[in-house]
């Protein structure tokens, strides 16, 4: 299967995902937020769930790639001590998508996003001191 093709099919299965989850979040976002992400003409599908938090699928060049972004969390303060640690910088992987990319697997990588925007003020919390 043509990539352009291989995107469009993945971009119509994730999308739905996507929405739902912009519908759940919408009151309990930073205002403007989240942001369901579509340009298929740029080759794009994804979700912004706040500064630093998104998930896409993007069209790069004949294959695709999952663009994961996360805020990266200082760990706690007596770990960290005396050694530079970096917090609160967006943190992109990027990975190639298989050719059997199944439903559960994009679920699976939206699930891990939410975990992580979930999780993030915790963390934040523990690590001030």
């Amino acid at each position: 299967m043509y990539d352009g093709d291989r995107f469009l099919v993945v971009r119509q299965r994730f999308l739905p995902m996507l929405r739902a989850v912009a519908e759940e979040l919408a009151d309990r976002t930073v205002p403007g937020y989240p942001i369901v992400i579509d340009d298929p003409e740029q080759g794009i599908v994804g979700i912004a769930l706040a500064p630093g938090f998104s998930l896409a699928v993007e069209r790069q060049g004949d294959r695709l790639q999952l663009v994961r972004q996360v805020v990266q969390h200082r760990t706690l303060v007596h770990t960290a001590a005396g050694r530079e640690w970096f917090g609160g910088q967006p943190r992109e992987v990027r990975e190639d998508l298989d050719l059997d990319l199944t439903d559960v697997a994009l679920r699976d990588e939206l699930a891990r996003l939410l975990a992580a925007w979930h999780k993030h003020p915790l963390i934040i919390r523990q690590s001030d001191s």
